[in-house]
């Protein structure tokens, strides 16, 4: 099993704003929700788990509305954190890989996902 594992825990203090960048829109779509369905197209994503900050779960929810996904996983104060807390949440789905994508990258190319995909398998 292939997992996508989209990391959207960060905060964006460098953009300021009112909400984390992530879910601001583009195009009239929250960035988060086009950066899932990049991974949701590609035919080797088995799975796609998203980890956020605590204080984001309306915004998250908001955004992925109509997506079948399973619950986020929470995030901690750093990436590093974030991603290791990502990876043991979804142990239990025993992946073969994980690709860890950041949720403000909405314009990862297939092609891109295929290429990580063949480096994992060698």
């Amino acid at each position: 099993m292939t997992v996508a594992l989209i990391v959207a825990a960060g905060r964006g203090h460098r953009l300021g704003g009112p909400i984390p960048k992530q879910y601001r829109t583009l195009d009239g779509i929250p960035i988060i929700r086009h950066t899932i369905a990049a991974f949701r197209r590609h035919p080797d994503i088995e799975a796609v788990q998203v980890v956020i900050n605590p204080s984001d779960h309306e915004l998250y929810i908001e955004a992925i509305d109509g997506l079948d996904l399973p619950p986020p996983l929470i995030g901690g104060s750093a990436r590093q954190e974030s991603v290791r807390l990502g990876l043991e949440g979804i142990t239990d789905r025993t992946p073969d890989k994980v690709i860890i994508h950041d949720a403000v990258r909405p314009f990862v190319a297939q092609e891109m996902i295929s290429t990580v995909i063949a480096a994992l398998d060698r």
